[in-house]
């Protein structure tokens, strides 16, 4: 089966269309994190939403229940991502709510089962699989550019987890990562951009045609998928 394709950091109503003509499922917006080149405002966000007919996922980091809700509430995203340090807690109200939720996790393979295991018991609905990267000036949550775990997201894919594959993902090698762990989504953000938060039309093309290659080498036209919005 063929994964979803989601495009994150997006910034602009022209960027959503070029990523909306290539074919993705999913638009990704960086919402309340303006140490991120990709943030933007919540009036941008409904720009994007109102541009496009793909739904929108709001991605934000370390933020309280009362922000996400009042993002939830004005955007109407598919889906609220949260990126950070967001406690199970945190994602069991919202899910209580009746949003949905989709949590990143990161690290080896132990620390991603664990990591599901506890946000799928909250109520998340879906584990998004990414890489972080840890310096002097902090942590960089997602966007870095490098490879996830794959061996480890397969593993939560062979458990039954709703998985979508993050981190260093390119038309480069995309296809690669579907064949390996055929995870239920795909998500790209720097390996489509001209610059940072800024889409390349050409790479966008490419990575979703790669992505949704089926095992015989053939886009599959016949897929469909569900776009209910669900909060």
């Amino acid at each position: 089966m063929q994964p979803f394709v989601k495009i994150c950091g997006t910034t602009s109503a022209l960027d959503a269309r070029l990523s909306q003509e290539a074919g993705a499922d999913f638009l990704g917006v960086m919402l309340n994190h303006p140490a991120s080149p990709r943030h933007i405002s919540l009036e941008a966000a409904l720009e994007i939403r109102d541009s496009v007919s793909i739904p929108i996922v709001a991605l934000s980091v370390n933020r309280n229940l009362e922000q996400l809700v009042e993002i939830a509430d004005v955007l109407q995203p598919r889906a609220l991502q949260l990126h950070g340090d967001e406690s199970p807690e945190l994602v069991a109200e919202l899910a209580a709510r009746g949003f949905e939720v989709w949590k990143a996790v990161s690290g080896d393979a132990a620390a991603l089962f664990e990591g599901a295991t506890r946000f799928t018991k909250a109520g998340a609905s879906a584990i998004l699989v990414d890489a972080r990267e840890v310096s002097s000036l902090g942590t960089v949550y997602g966007g870095t550019g490098h490879l996830a775990d794959w061996n480890g997201a397969r593993a939560l894919v062979e458990s039954g987890f709703r998985v979508i594959l993050a981190g260093g993902l390119a038309p480069e090698n995309v296809a690669r990562a579907t064949e390996t762990v055929r995870p239920w989504a795909v998500d790209v953000v720097s390996g489509v951009e001209a610059r940072k938060g800024v889409k390349d039309a050409s790479r966008l093309r490419e990575f979703v045609a790669l992505a949704k290659l089926t095992a015989d080498g053939q886009n599959d036209s016949n897929q469909t998928s569900n776009h209910a919005v669900r909060i």
